[in-house]
């Protein structure tokens, strides 16, 4: 495969292991490593970061291999943000796994071919892996459709259109690598300018409401890297690519995730029927879209934020969740709550 590959990485062997069986499948010609180091208040870091990055010393396929090796830790923005920023100042595309985005082999080719077929259409901005359970039938027969936002849980973009978001969104980190302080900050959400979301961007009011919060926040703790571009995006009424069925498997919920702790099963990745069956227009899949935004606003909403803080036991975050997840429940809270 010649399309370049990110796989960003920290202190977990078993799923750096998992991502690397993929890899030796499809064998990429060329592989940037973006190594996290450990944390300075967690002594037992430091051997699972260095048995991760003896798993990239032990790749066996014929493969360039380019290392960014933190000797501290940097935070899981600075690490994605600065690491990206290094990867696009060398090559003009990539497909980016985080170590627990498990894909399936046909993801590669999905995305190798799409970023192809769409590299000087300048409203698509990203390629997803993780369709986040939208139902097949909402893509009409096609192999994918467009929304505004799609997953990072697997993904690829080109160059120009990170660098671009960088532009904008322009916080450098810096001190990340001398910070010497137990807690590690994100450096503060900075734009050159304010880039709300497009009115037609989204297709839900709560929605609207939470990506123009999202917008304007400048604690860079409180939204992460994801979020930001998801945004840069959205000002730019830019348009993402989601495939009919889920071809990358998150593999990182549980204690030791940094984000995604709650006790929940990942989906299993599926295979893509080759060859790809495109959608005639680019133009947003407006059912897709509003599936996903109900998704994301039970899983990262400002509800959902405030339910994390109150409720800390994993066992009952899952509880609360599995009810949310009836909709008609969930109607009723955004309801009562006014999201």
């Amino acid at each position: 495969m010649q399309t370049p590959v990110v796989l960003i990485v920290f202190r977990r062997p078993d799923v750096t292991r998992r991502n690397l069986d993929v890899l030796r499948q499809v064998r990429p010609e060329q592989l940037f490593v973006v190594a996290d180091g450990p944390r300075p208040d967690r002594p037992d870091e430091a051997a699972s970061c260095a048995a991760v990055r003896e798993l990239i010393d032990e790749i066996d396929w014929p493969c360039k291999v380019e290392r960014k090796l933190a000797e501290r830790n940097l935070g899981l923005e600075a690490n994605v943000e600065l690491g990206l920023d290094w990867v696009f100042s060398q090559v003009d595309r990539a497909i980016v796994l985080e170590d627990d985005c498990i894909p399936d082999p046909s993801f590669f080719s999905y995305a190798e071919e799409l970023l192809t077929r769409y590299a000087d259409e300048k409203r698509v901005w990203q390629i997803g892996g993780d369709t986040h359970l939208v139902p097949k039938e909402m893509f009409h027969g096609y192999s994918y459709g467009f929304s505004t936002w799609a997953s990072v849980w697997g993904w690829a973009t080109w160059a120009d259109r990170w660098q671009d978001h960088r532009a904008e969104f322009d916080r450098d980190h810096a001190g990340a690598e001398e910070r010497v302080d137990q807690v590690p900050r994100t450096a503060d959400a900075h734009r050159t300018h304010v880039a709300v979301p497009h009115p037609d961007a989204l297709v839900t009011e709560a929605a609207r409401k939470h990506f123009t919060f999202v917008s304007t926040e400048t604690d860079g703790d409180r939204y992460g890297w994801d979020h930001h571009w998801w945004v840069t995006i959205m000002s730019r009424q830019g348009l993402s690519i989601m495939p009919c069925v889920n071809l990358v498997e998150h593999d990182g919920y549980g204690e030791g995730a940094t984000h995604t702790r709650a006790a929940k099963d990942p989906v299993p990745a599926d295979s893509l029927d080759l060859p790809l069956r495109h959608p005639p227009v680019v133009e947003l899949n407006v059912d897709a879209e509003r599936e996903l935004e109900l998704v994301l606003l039970r899983t990262d909403g400002r509800l959902s934020r405030l339910a994390r803080k109150l409720i800390r036991p994993l066992w009952m975050r899952a509880l609360v969740r599995r009810v949310l997840e009836v909709p008609v429940v969930w109607r009723v809270v955004r309801r009562l709550v006014g999201q």
